[in-house]
């Protein structure tokens, strides 16, 4: 009976999980359609989808200490209504601003179930069953997330935009009655929770990607830019100072000493930059260049997350059996390998060299995700577990917001400097009409596949050279994630290897059983009962 309750308690968890994961990226192809319905700005439209990120990156470490506080049981259960309430404000939206607002609060509810979702997990399993059972979670989840766009693009065409956050309630019911059902609530713990930091996070998060986001409109030299970059260090640097004053701070800096911890983490939030940039600009690629419709190219990276959600309980079982050095090490060279051969293949401007690259990148990530996950939280005490998912939690989101950024800025940078000498040469085009050239470039290519007629101003002799230099942009962008991967890959080799990790494995129950013990006798004032209450 036990065994059942706990596969039920991962069903849960796993489909909270992916409901967060789908609302990452689902608005990406219904974009067009909620700027036409909204009036909202370009940069109104990139903040759809950096505001749920960056409330995500903010609010997880908080989320994940709050878990530890009132119990995770709990914290799962309040962070999916709150998930659920933006969900219905999100879809009632009649300003970019007021959805703007709901996405942010979509991510600070994803902020508390998500980091409460993975301690559950963790407890629920015993060490030789839990890389397999996050392993499922995270391979349900990732195939949700790579299938995003398709989901959004099925639900703008079928019904309408607001219908990708009209999903989310009754998921969200269902799972909070079952949670409740499966799950026993801990006493809650009297120990104080650092909301001072969270403002100090949020606003050096917010001010370091909007200076990236909108540099090159701005400049690089320009005062706002060079403003928000210090603002944003200088809150940053804050934090980690109040970090090492007060007691119980949002993040514990000093759990980065750990090996294991530090490294886990570090591939959890490499995996998510690479990811999120190669999704987002592949798919951009594949409808500016190869002419793909928005549909079209959502279908198109499914197998970049099929294979992901297959290896994904692979990885976890390679984990429990190896320990964290051999599913890491594969997945991660794998994964640099490939996206490096995509970067490559791109210039190609062929879709069947990119299936096979996309199918070795889901591959690979799939090997990765969960022993990274179980690494970043082998040694931690039940006391600080929702903290350090919590903490992980926020390097990933960070990473995503920076990936998207960082990324973004590259394929801005690469694709204006490229296009910008392809148009001074041809002399056709004034300087004033670049941009413009830049924005009908998709439409375009789409023009010329249909022979119907180019956007105004546009040669189309010249869109052999515009496409040359969109995939220039993009692939650019593909080495540094490859880059960021490849420096995860290397710290990976510095995990314990079989035998050193079994009997760290062996080492970390013992201590987190007398832990446990001390945590029962505190809240019950008594010497007795002792035995894990997992």
């Amino acid at each position: 009976m036990i065994r059942h309750r706990r596969w039920w308690v991962l069903g849960v968890m796993t489909c909270a999980s992916s409901m967060i994961a789908i609302d990452a990226l689902v608005v990406l192809v219904a974009l067009p359609t909620i700027q036409r319905n909204l009036d909202a700005s370009p940069t109104g439209m990139q903040w759809i989808i950096t505001a749920y990120l960056l409330s995500f990156a903010g609010m997880s470490a908080i989320g994940g200490r709050i878990g530890d506080v009132l119990g995770h049981g709990r914290a799962f259960r309040y962070g999916t209504l709150l998930f659920v309430a933006a969900s219905l404000a999100a879809g009632l939206a009649q300003s970019a601003a007021w959805l703007i607002a709901a996405r942010a609060a979509q991510g600070a509810g994803a902020a508390l179930l998500r980091p409460a979702s993975q301690v559950i997990i963790v407890k629920e399993f015993g060490p030789g069953e839990r890389g397999q059972a996050m392993g499922i979670s995270s391979s349900v989840s990732t195939l949700f997330y790579g299938m995003a766009p398709l989901i959004g693009g099925v639900l703008t065409t079928a019904l309408s935009w607001r219908a990708i956050f009209f999903v989310n309630p009754p998921l969200g019911i269902a799972a909070v009655a079952l949670a409740r059902l499966l799950l026993t609530d801990e006493p809650p713990r009297r120990e104080p929770v650092d909301w001072a930091s969270a403002p100090l996070l949020i606003g050096g998060l917010v001010c370091v990607v909007l200076a990236l986001t909108q540099a090159r409109h701005w400049g690089w030299n320009s005062a706002a830019v060079i403003s928000l970059l210090v603002a944003g260090a200088v809150l940053l640097t804050l934090l980690v100072v109040r970090g090492r004053r007060v007691p119980d701070p949002l993040i514990h800096f000093e759990a980065f000493r750990d090996r294991e911890f530090a490294v886990g983490t570090a591939v959890v939030s490499a995996v998510r930059f690479a990811f999120v940039g190669f999704a987002v600009f592949g798919v951009v690629w594949l409808q500016d260049v190869v002419g793909l419709s928005p549909f079209e190219a959502g279908l198109a990276v499914v197998p970049l997350t099929l294979p992901t959600m297959v290896c994904a309980p692979l990885g976890g079982r390679l984990y429990d059996r190896l320990g964290p050095r051999v599913p890491l090490g594969i997945g991660m060279g794998l994964s640099v390998a490939a996206l490096l051969c995509t970067a490559v293949s791109l210039h190609l401007q062929n879709y069947a060299w990119l299936l096979v690259f996309y199918c070795a990148t889901g591959v690979g990530m799939g090997l990765c995700v969960s022993p990274a996950w179980m690494t970043a939280l082998h040694g931690t005490t039940p006391r600080m577990r929702g903290h350090a998912a919590g903490v992980t939690q926020t390097a990933r989101e960070i990473s995503a917001a920076l990936g998207l950024a960082v990324m973004g800025a590259v394929v801005s940078h690469v694709q204006a400097a490229r296009l910008g000498g392809v148009l001074r040469r041809d002399a056709r085009t004034p300087s004033e009409g670049f941009d413009q050239v830049e924005r009908s470039i998709g439409k375009a290519v789409t023009a010329a596949q249909e022979g119907s007629r180019l956007p105004a101003g546009l040669p189309g002799d010249l869109i052999p050279a515009l496409k040359a230099a969109v995939t220039t942009a993009v692939s650019a962008a593909f080495y540094v994630g490859a880059a960021v991967l490849l420096v995860a890959t290397l710290a990976v080799f510095t995990l314990p290897g079989k035998a050193e990790f079994a009997e760290s494995e062996s080492e970390t129950e013992t201590e987190k059983e007398r832990e446990t013990g001390k945590d029962r006798d505190t809240a019950t004032g008594k010497d007795e009962g002792r035995d894990d209450p997992t």
